[in-house]
């Protein structure tokens, strides 16, 4: 019976795909249909993913223990695990896991999941590992850390004490979703523990169910009717890929699109006074940034990352492609957390750029090749700070294209594109940016910024990161932060920030409960239409 729905489905999805955009109606009541960007969509094991996109379909199709509101972002809520404690030493918690939950497949879902996939995120170590791995989780101490008592009960033992916070944020992250362990029993490779499987598959038991992705062309997911909270609303899910504004603009005020995504920032202003469409600013825990490699030598130079600062037009770029994507934000710590300030120092100063360069020793500038993700509004950020830094006399070759791997791998001279860190703690953007434990190639903390960037992270920096991240006491904790906030900036780091992002996106009125999250888990199962 499956299959016959699958090949099914399968058809009646060619047959939509094969019609011109404008053949297509408005969309039905019972579907949301998003159009999207799938160009950097790689995959959906959530245990390897760490991009927007995939994020929120993989916040669908799996669970997490913990649940964030989008509301109450700082409020851990019972996800699959209904109720937990933590011990007095503070490093022992134990989290009774929610009966009646069922995957997918229908196996039901039992503490050992939850094992198995805590696990699988550590044993794996790819980018989204951090978020365990970052508490002192290893290939080697996770099994007897992480066990599963009986068949409701799940202990999770940390090798130091940690802020609690934490910990129940990082058990919210889309990193930390549970898989459908006997599933997967037979679907590994080469010891990948169904890696290969997971790319274009799901294991999940969250209310939607993958039926189908086309990379680059289509995702859809159906509402799966055992769902532990009830079936939703919208029994069916399209993504289509569409990563030219222009068309998803039309698209949306024609109605054949409810949210429309990745839009320039000239397209969301003329939606927002046309009437159709609400416009959805989520503020993000990353930031845009310009990372310059600490192995290239003149990058290297504390001066020139300075003048790299005065090369960005804040102002300008607040008022054009920005308007809708980011706030300037020049410091570490996102708005709203405990550290922030709202110092911004920098302004465009092409004089101030010069003279650095020529205190470093490079009056005549110098050329270096320039990667940026050619996607809304990373592109055009890139630009501007090209031709910025031709007035100082550096020349940048800005080469567009898909350059993440090269800059995990350190195989690049400048790259800029926007983080999202996930954690709604100044610790998880700190963690990135702010540490690096061991800086050799060997070490490949490739979830970290800083080591990415080859940028030796000053001692005294880090250690107050660590302080922090131990740290119990509200006040103390926040205090520190404000410190390290101070130095970083007065470091000249490796990592040049400008804004905090915010993610927008357009949204027809008739759709309601699509709400954006802001650490990448907006909800599908919320979702209703109207008139």
């Amino acid at each position: 019976m499956l299959r016959r729905h699958f090949l099914s489905l399968a058809s009646a999805v060619a047959i939509m795909t094969s019609l011109p955009f404008a053949a297509i109606a408005a969309t039905p009541k019972d579907q949301l249909v998003i159009a999207t960007n799938m160009s950097s969509m790689r995959g959906l094991d959530p245990h390897e993913l760490n991009q927007l996109e995939a994020a929120e379909v993989v916040a669908n199709l799996y669970e997490r223990l913990i649940v964030l509101p989008a509301d109450k972002i700082n409020e851990p809520q019972p996800g699959l695990a209904e109720s937990w404690t933590i011990s007095d030493d503070g490093k022992t918690f134990t989290f009774k896991i929610r009966s009646g939950v069922t995957f997918h497949s229908g196996n039901a879902l039992t503490a050992k999941d939850v094992e198995w996939s805590l696990r699988r995120l550590v044993k794996l170590g790819l980018a989204p590992s951090t978020d365990l791995r970052q508490w002192g989780f290893s290939a080697d101490n996770v099994d007897s850390l992480i066990r599963a008592t009986d068949e409701q009960t799940l202990v999770v033992e940390t090798p130091e004490v940690w802020n609690a916070d934490l910990i129940l944020l990082s058990l919210a992250s889309f990193s930390t979703s549970v898989l459908d362990s006997a599933f997967l029993a037979d679907k590994a490779k080469d010891g990948d523990m169904g890696r290969e499987f997971l790319q274009t598959a799901d294991a999940g038991s969250g209310p939607y169910s993958l039926r189908t992705w086309r990379a680059n062309e289509t995702l859809i997911a159906e509402a799966y009717a055992d769902y532990w909270q009830g079936a939703p609303a919208m029994r069916r899910v399209i993504l289509r890929h569409m990563p030219e504004s222009s068309a998803q603009r039309l698209q949306i005020e024609a109605g054949d699109m409810d949210v429309a995504t990745r839009l320039s920032s000239t397209d969301l202003s003329a939606l927002e006074t046309g009437g159709k469409v609400d416009i959805q600013k989520t503020p993000g825990f990353g930031f845009y940034y310009v990372a310059l490699n600490q192995k290239d030598e003149i990058l290297s130079n504390p001066k020139v990352r300075e003048a790299f600062r005065y090369l960005i037009d804040y102002d300008g770029l607040s008022k054009t492609v920005m308007k809708y994507y980011g706030t300037q934000q020049q410091s570490i710590i996102p708005a709203g957390l405990p550290g922030a300030i709202t110092d911004n120092p920098y302004t465009l100063d092409i004089d101030k750029a010069k003279q650095l360069l020529t205190e470093a020793g490079y009056p005549d500038g110098f050329s270096k090749v320039y990667f940026a993700t050619p996607v809304t509004p990373e592109y055009e950020v890139a630009q501007t700070l090209q031709a910025n830094a031709a007035k100082a006399g550096i020349k940048l070759d800005l080469q567009g294209g898909d350059h993440i791997g090269k800059f995990r791998e350190r195989a690049f001279e400048i790259f800029s594109a926007r983080s999202g860190e996930r954690l709604p703690d100044p610790h998880s953007v700190l963690a990135s940016y702010a540490t690096n434990a061991n800086n050799a190639d060997e070490a490949k903390l490739t979830g970290l910024l800083a080591w990415r960037s080859a940028w030796d992270v000053p001692k005294e920096i880090q250690d107050m990161v660590l302080a922090a991240a131990h740290e119990t006491d509200k006040a103390k904790r926040a205090d520190l932060y404000t410190q390290i906030n101070k130095a970083y900036l007065a470091s000249s780091p490796a990592l040049v920030t400008s804004f905090q992002r915010t993610d927008a996106k357009a949204v027809r009125k008739e759709v309601k409960g699509y709400t954006g999250h802001s650490t990448w888990l907006t909800r599908w199962d919320t979702v209703t239409k109207g008139e």
